[in-house]
């Protein structure tokens, strides 16, 4: 909003907070996402749930906005054949997620670690990839996709010896 008094500003977010995907919206979402529409491991993580909690927030894959995109760029570039500018996504992802400035500002950072989880993965380091999903553990260690991931990713090291 432009004015004549330059002590009046209104602050606007330049984009949307967060992303949503509902069940019905998975086949749009990328496949890690889908990890996020079935956190629980166990029955007793599913009972930690209130009514609320399970309604609201538990089938959905929501993400915040500016991590979203730069995974989406490093996924794009990748699919494109640009290193480069893959590696650079990465490197933007990762600052971002780790700038203690942000903080404030991520409304799922567990899941925005899952992402960056999910682009070592993709670019072979697993030990990285592990890192990162139990940073994500130590944010929210229950009901968390991370909890797949590390699974995931286990069998992947044990396939590989």
């Amino acid at each position: 909003m432009i004015t004549d008094n330059c002590e009046i500003v209104l602050s606007e977010q330049l984009f949307a907070c967060c992303v949503r995907f509902t069940r019905h919206e998975a086949h749009c979402a990328p496949y890690v996402l889908w990890f996020e529409m079935n956190r629980a491991m166990t029955e007793e993580e599913v009972a930690q749930r209130d009514c609320a909690v399970k309604w609201i927030w538990m089938d959905y894959a929501e993400v915040d906005a500016c991590p979203f995109l730069h995974y989406l760029q490093y996924l794009t570039y990748a699919g494109q054949g640009e290193r480069t500018k893959q590696l650079y996504a990465l490197e933007v992802l990762e600052s971002y997620i780790l700038d203690p400035r942000n903080e404030f500002n991520m409304y799922h950072p567990e899941t925005a670690l899952n992402l960056l989880g999910h682009c070592y993965e993709m670019e072979g380091d697993y030990q990285m990839a592990l890192y990162i999903y139990e940073a994500s553990l130590f944010e929210f260690g229950t009901n968390n996709a991370a909890n797949w991931h590390v699974q995931r990713v286990h069998r992947l090291i044990s396939n590989l010896e």
